[in-house]
């Protein structure tokens, strides 16, 4: 199962925007998931900024720092059991009591990326529905792929006493070797004993109103599609 050629729970957010319909980025989305089944391959290679390779690095780190409860699924691409054209690759899952719950972990690169997360989370699910809706539907789509009941954000910036051993980590592997020559105050961390967590977690109930919103915004996004496949020339 490929994540192109599909709707993936990454990028689900463009389909949520607009009310009554699609606007510009959900109809240019569509429009892209339709040219990757064409090629059948993506459109291009992601780009791997710092960005993106710090967050690749550090959340392996940040789940080992998560309670045992914790089930890693960050390798197994989910499709909808009903809903063609619709995946996604969770975090992690965990059950607490009743309660199915899956995970996503961020790990901004930017002191301000984390800050403002942990302080919309604080306001509540709306405050963080509408600052970070990318995030948001993400765990709302990762949720309805895996059954769950509830979503976690999961957010995590090291210490400074941490630098060292993922300096350690990423001379390991090439791909991180940027890492080794950037100065600490050119990393995000935290000071340990400081009045923020290297581990932020929230949970919330997912809202049935929501899950309903996206399996039509789907459901409508592949009428789309397929009316682009029926009309290929």
């Amino acid at each position: 199962m490929e994540r192109f050629g599909n709707f993936s729970s990454s990028s689900i957010h463009k389909l949520c925007e607009g009310e009554k319909g699609f606007i510009k980025s959900g109809l240019t989305y569509i429009r892209e998931v339709y040219y990757e089944k064409e090629l059948l391959r993506p459109l291009g290679n992601e780009a791997n900024s710092k960005e993106t390779m710090w967050g690749n690095l550090c959340e392996p780190i940040a789940f080992n720092i998560l309670g045992l409860e914790y089930k890693l699924v960050s390798k197994e691409r989910i499709e909808h059991k009903s809903i063609p054209n619709w995946n996604g690759m969770p975090d992690n899952t965990r059950i607490d009591g009743i309660k199915k719950i899956v995970g996503d972990t961020k790990c901004p690169f930017t002191l301000k990326s984390f800050v403002s997360q942990i302080k919309a989370h604080k306001k509540g699910l709306e405050t963080f529905k509408k600052e970070f809706p990318e995030y948001y539907w993400q765990l709302v789509s990762n949720a309805i792929l895996t059954g769950s009941t509830h979503i976690e954000s999961i957010i995590y910036v090291p210490y400074k006493s941490e630098l060292d051993n993922i300096r350690a980590i990423a001379l390991k592997n090439s791909d991180y070797r940027f890492i080794e020559y950037m100065y600490d105050n050119q990393l995000p961390y935290l000071l340990d004993g400081g009045k923020y967590k290297n581990i932020n977690t929230f949970v919330y109930e997912l809202p049935i109103d929501d899950i309903a919103f996206l399996e039509k915004r789907v459901k409508m996004a592949n009428i789309e599609l397929n009316t682009h496949l029926r009309n290929d020339i």
